[in-house]
């Protein structure tokens, strides 16, 4: 445990010392929203909102078609980046020593209409919503 601790203090100092509920080994410590793990997560989370929203199938200006009874039904999702809240905690593990976790709304359109050119992008209306939770830890200054 006393080679760990002075890893970890060689290895990410300003933790330890700005964050001192970290050393402490507080399972539930949070660190603060400056603090550059925060701020380093916070980039990575943007980032993976960005690549979830370039690998939907179907987009506002590209709708996934589908061919029903009544017409044809245009489908896209989206993660809303608006919605996005991010939050760095402390473990206990000794492998990765800190976890990111990373919330957001997904939201799901729908548009209808006789053929694939009558739905535009106004006649899209949002028909669910749903709350995501993502965990990361933090291995080698990399989240995975």
């Amino acid at each position: 445990m006393k080679r760990l601790f002075l890893c970890l203090l060689v290895a990410m100092p300003g933790v330890l010392l700005a964050y001192p509920q970290a050393a402490q080994g507080d399972p539930v410590a949070t660190l603060e929203p400056d603090h550059y793990l925060h701020i380093h997560f916070n980039e990575f989370a943007l980032k993976r909102v960005d690549k979830l929203n370039r690998n939907y199938t179907g987009t506002k200006d590209d709708p996934h078609l589908e061919q029903t009874a009544n017409g044809v039904v245009g489908r896209y999702s989206k993660a809303m980046k608006d919605s996005l809240q991010v939050q760095v905690r402390h473990t206990q593990s000794e492998l990765s020593p800190f976890i990111g976790v990373m919330k957001y709304t997904e939201v799901r359109y729908e548009g209808n209409g006789q053929c694939p050119e009558s739905i535009t992008s106004e006649s899209f209306e949002m028909v669910r919503a749903r709350s995501v939770t993502e965990i990361f830890r933090l291995v080698q200054d990399e989240w995975q």
